[in-house]
């Protein structure tokens, strides 16, 4: 059991540390947008989101807020992931569902 924790563990740190590796803090200046989009060209209901798009979220995008109950994805920033829409704040994607999670005391 002591052997699983421990895997969990280094699996877990390998992730945080391949995340900061891909995405440090100079990517987006090292790597800028080929193509920007204007904050003019989101149309209702989406809005201007300046850091979303492309590998690291570095480039803006249009996004739809979803609310409560809507059905959603995760992604993941370093792949490059995009989704044209999110969970609005504070909601979480759990399971599919944007979900309101309740806060930590």
């Amino acid at each position: 059991m002591k052997a699983v924790v421990v895997l969990v563990v280094l699996a877990c740190a390998m992730a945080v540390v391949y995340g900061d590796l891909v995405c440090g803090s100079n990517y987006c200046k090292q790597h800028p947008c080929g193509s920007p989009i204007a904050q003019s060209s989101c149309r209702s209901p989406s809005v201007y989101r300046a850091k979303h798009a492309g590998k690291c979220a570095c480039c803006p995008a249009c996004v739809t807020m979803l609310g409560e109950n809507a059905a959603c994805k995760t992604y993941s920033k370093e792949l490059g992931e995009t989704p044209s829409a999110i969970c609005r704040d504070p909601l979480k994607c759990l399971n599919g569902v944007c979900t309101r999670v309740a806060p930590r005391h």
